[in-house]
């Protein structure tokens, strides 16, 4: 029998798509690159277009590199497209693992985009995003908002139909889709006229009854890869074999008709066929022989035939591929499941034989799953998670973890394990209520196997996603549990004690923490590292704490030692992080910035970029704490906002609005305030909330900011180290929050030293008495503040009582010492001088606001409210609260009444 090939050969239709696709690649070469969805239903024509694309930039191999990537339908790697795209266009390899977290992992494969590219333009074409893992997804929202100014340009294609309501990848394709970069192209089916050219140049002078070419083409729906195996079947039987409309997957007539594509061959070449569906839509020579008990010549002839069928194609010399993967689901989806189990058995035997270097764990794993054998399934599953987990793979760890659950023959012990895995990276996703309830079940399970040790650790950790939650009586789990342990179970009591111990101590109950602390066995502190290591850390933050300096510091010190002994240079480098910030808030300024210092060392010694961003974080508050805005400015802007580590975030945001604050910098208010009220809005921290509150009063959102102290003050028993956001609320918050926060300052003055919660009271109580009108006593309690806080080092907080006392002139000497721009112009605005000798230079300053600026002055300071001017000028809130800061930095100016006052001085 001659065998006519039937394939459209020319490009038919997409013109505009097409040319789309080359301003964007115009773009990219200008180092402008961004990212494109191709979207459309299985065989629509996603691939062909993106070959015609590739194919117009063969006249200028010289300029760009092209780099395919596939994803996978089961299998997958973490990051497998991306990676397969850096092995085709770059030689070096790249490693992944060995960085402290998923966004330093992001940040390395970005980099290598940029060296790439920086060499020579870059096409990468991620192939079939519906099936992509999540790691692959997470990346490439990252990616996309980092290709403005490479020369990549990023082409994904994808099923949107495939991606149901409750598909893992439809939510990360759709914050793909949002990027600012990102283009989106939807593939219609090809109709009218363009159908009909698309059925005649598939024909190719073939002859068919003008009646069964209509009928193709209405059983086609204009799809062009259905179209041409429907007039492939045609031929071969000179009539059609109608069939059913399309369905949820693909048209009834089209699957008779890729089965049919199996006609041909005999009964040993269709077990060859089938055996590479098995393995997947590329395939391996050498596997599939190994798989068939044959040889790989022997099998030649079949794949020849296969090729020249259009079945598949030779992707190298030993790998071949799938034409399009509707034809390996078809032919796998005809297998019953008895009859693809010892198949799969049989890829998963051949890989395992293969050295251990070599053996694709994702690949095992799904096989030894889809061959139903319960020991290997597990074992495989569990290490591709293991190894999922080493590339911050979060999302794909619990997939393979989920799947080894799936069979009953585990231990208890094992099980409880792999739920307590799971537990993990749902916590390091920040899905506290799923890790929670994961926690829980894990540790009813070892409960259940009386591994009273393990359930311990995972009691702790669901007590504390349970205070995060907001969830009544937390620790109670963990309480119950010590009534039920008996005292030979020294080990399990000690994980509850500390764990009760932990949580009381985070949660600033310091009293209730110590109880729980003198309960931890000595014989546990010996016998296990982790233990100890937890221990010294809660002493070390109950000595904080409780303002006992002597002990903190004996404390800190066993806490580093306990560290060195686990050999883990992370949490060596967060002992001296967290001491430093401890040593800061205690006034103790030298030690601070000496383990600071060491901590960043340890980071960049370790090329941890996690470590170091959370290094900076911690030091950009030292700094400000000491008044040196400079350095804090340096430290905070080395910290990203897409950083996954919520205290990173935290101490971001609480440093870069007030820094952005003093400063005066509108890039600084604009990337750490505008960027993160809504998160910090939602779940105000203390140590953000100083920041926040002024920069609204600015903008003046006075009751949003007395919401936001109300909000952000804990109930706990102690409040150590955030005396800034304690005078904020004395300044800006309602009656009920400043009794709650003097009540802390009172406590947190107590102590072995003299600490900044003692002249912190001291100039809440004057800021109190000055607003009442009591000048005289407020102006001695701001004295006593302002020489407790010189005692202390803290300038800026001198400065500020200084301003309350009255004495601007010593204010003034403090912030130009620190640099304190804002501050600096805002005094000097207020400063006593005549009327007359100020109008002038009132009038100069004025004239640098812009036209809208100086609308929105006008309104601002005859008593409209932000929401009046916006309406009033057709504009957003927000953008009204932009431009009366910047009226206020430019005018020196901190409320709406010195706005007044300034306005009528001009008239």
């Amino acid at each position: 029998m001659i065998v006519r090939p039937v394939l459209c050969r020319t490009f038919v239709g997409r013109r505009e798509e097409l040319a789309y696709l080359r301003e964007r690649r115009l773009e990219a070469g200008s180092s402008r690159g961004g990212l494109v969805l191709i979207a459309g239903e299985a065989g629509v024509g996603k691939s062909r277009l993106i070959s015609e694309f590739c194919g117009s930039l063969a006249y200028s191999n010289s300029r760009w590199r092209v780099g395919h990537g596939p994803c996978l339908e089961f299998a997958s790697r973490p990051y497998g497209p991306i990676l397969d795209v850096l092995a085709k266009v770059d030689l070096g390899p790249l490693e992944l693992g060995g960085v402290g977290s998923k966004h330093e992992q992001f940040d390395a494969i970005v980099e290598r985009f940029v060296a790439i590219s920086a060499r020579k333009a870059l096409l990468v074409v991620i192939e079939d995003l519906h099936w992509a893992d999540a790691a692959t997804l997470d990346l490439l929202a990252y990616l996309g908002t980092k290709l403005q100014r490479m020369r990549v340009l990023l082409l994904a294609s994808l099923r949107p139909g495939d991606l149901y309501p409750a598909h893992p990848a439809g939510t990360a394709v759709a914050k793909i889709a949002r990027n600012a970069q990102a283009g989106r192209i939807d593939l219609a089916p090809l109709q009218g006229v363009e159908l009909r050219t698309f059925i005649d140049e598939a024909l190719a002078g073939v002859a068919l009854p003008a009646q069964t070419c209509r009928e193709i083409a209405l059983a086609g729906e204009g799809n062009p890869f259905f179209t041409e195996e429907l007039l492939k079947n045609a031929i071969e039987r000179n009539a059609l074999r109608a069939g059913a409309r399309v369905g949820s997957d693909f048209p009834q007539t089209v699957r008779e008709t890729l089965l049919e594509r199996l006609r041909p061959f005999d009964q040993d070449e269709r077990r060859v066929i089938a055996q590479a569906a098995v393995i997947g839509r590329t395939f391996g020579l050498e596997l599939l022989a190994t798989t068939l008990d044959s040889e790989p010549e022997r099998l030649i002839p079949t794949l020849r035939r296969a090729r020249d069928f259009q079945l598949v194609e030779e992707v190298t010399p030993s790998v071949f591929r799938f034409r399009h993967g509707l034809t390996r689901e078809v032919i796998y989806g005809d297998f019953l499941g008895a009859e693809a189990r010892p198949r799969h058995r049989a890829i998963a035997l051949a890989l395992e034989n293969a050295p251990p270097e070599e053996r694709p764990l994702e690949a095992l794993a799904y096989h030894w799953w889809a061959a139903e054998e319960s020991i290997k399934a597990t074992h495989y599953n569990e290490l591709a998670g293991d190894a999922a987990v080493c590339v911050h793979a979060h999302q794909d760890a619990i997939a393979f973890y989920e799947r080894a659950l799936e069979f009953s023959d585990l231990s208890a012990i094992a099980r409880g394990a792999i739920v307590e895995k799971i537990a993990d990276r749902r916590l390091a996703l920040g899905w506290t209520e799923e890790a929670r309830t994961s926690y829980g079940l894990a540790a009813d399970i070892f409960r259940d196997a009386q591994a009273y040790e393990f359930e311990a650790r995972c009691r702790a950790q669901c007590a504390i996603m349970a205070y995060t939650t907001g969830l009544s009586d937390p620790t109670a789990p963990l309480e119950a549990m010590l009534l039920r342990l008996d005292s030979g179970e020294y080990l399990a009591r000690s994980r509850v004690h500390l764990g009760l111990a932990w949580l009381l101590a985070t949660f600033s109950f310091p009293t209730r923490a110590e109880l729980h602390l003198a309960q931890v066995d000595q014989r546990a502190l010996i016998g296990a590292p982790d233990i100890t290591m937890r221990f010294r850390n809660v002493s070390a933050w109950v000595a904080m704490l409780a303002g006992d300096v002597d002990r903190f510091r004996r404390e800190h010190a066993a806490w580093i030692e306990a560290t060195r002994a686990t050999g883990s240079v992370r949490a060596i480098a967060a002992a001296h992080n967290n001491g430093a910030m401890c040593f800061s808030v205690l006034g103790l300024h030298e030690e601070a910035l000496h383990h600071s210092d060491v901590a960043l060392r340890i980071a960049r010694e370790s090329q941890s970029r996690y470590s170091e961003e959370g290094g900076n974080a911690f030091a950009a508050m030292i700094h400000l704490l000491r008044g040196d805005l400079n350095r804090a400015r340096a430290a905070v802007e080395a910290v990203s906002i897409t950083t996954d580590n919520r205290v990173y975030v935290t101490h971001g945001t609480a440093s870069g609005t007030l820094i952005g604050a003093y400063l005066g910098d509108d890039a600084l208010i604009e990337k750490w305030f505008d960027g993160f009220e809504a998160v910090v809005s939602g779940a105000p921290e203390i140590e953000s909330a100083a920041g926040f509150a002024e920069i609204m009063v600015r903008r003046g959102r006075h009751d949003d900011a007395a919401e936001l102290l109300r909000r952000a003050l804990p109930d706990c028993e102690m409040v150590r180290g955030s005396v800034l956001t304690l005078v904020a609320a004395g300044r800006y918050g309602a009656p009920a929050t400043r009794a709650k926060a003097r009540e802390y300052l009172v406590r947190g003055a107590q102590g072995t030293v003299e600490l900044p919660e003692g002249p912190a009271l001291a100039l809440f109580d004057a800021i109190a008495l000055r607003n009442e009108g009591r000048l005289d006593e407020a102006v001695s309690l701001a004295r006593d503040a302002a020489a407790g806080f010189r005692r202390l080092r803290f300038p800026l907080l001198e400065a500020a009582a200084h301003e309350v006392a009255g004495d601007v002139v010593a204010a003034l000497s403090l912030f130009r010492r620190c640099g304190a721009t804002y501050d600096i112009h805002r005094l000097e605005a207020e400063r006593p001088v005549e009327r007359n000798a100020v109008s002038s230079d009132k009038a100069r300053a004025a004239s640098v606001l812009s036209a809208r600026e100086s609308e929105i002055a006008a309104l601002a300071a005859h008593g409209r409210t932000n929401v009046e001017i916006a309406r009033a000028l057709s504009i957003t809130r927000k953008t009204v609260e932009k431009h009366l800061a910047s009226v206020f930095r430019k005018l020196g100016v901190a409320s709406r009444r010195q706005l007044g006052e300034y306005v009528a001085a001009l008239r």
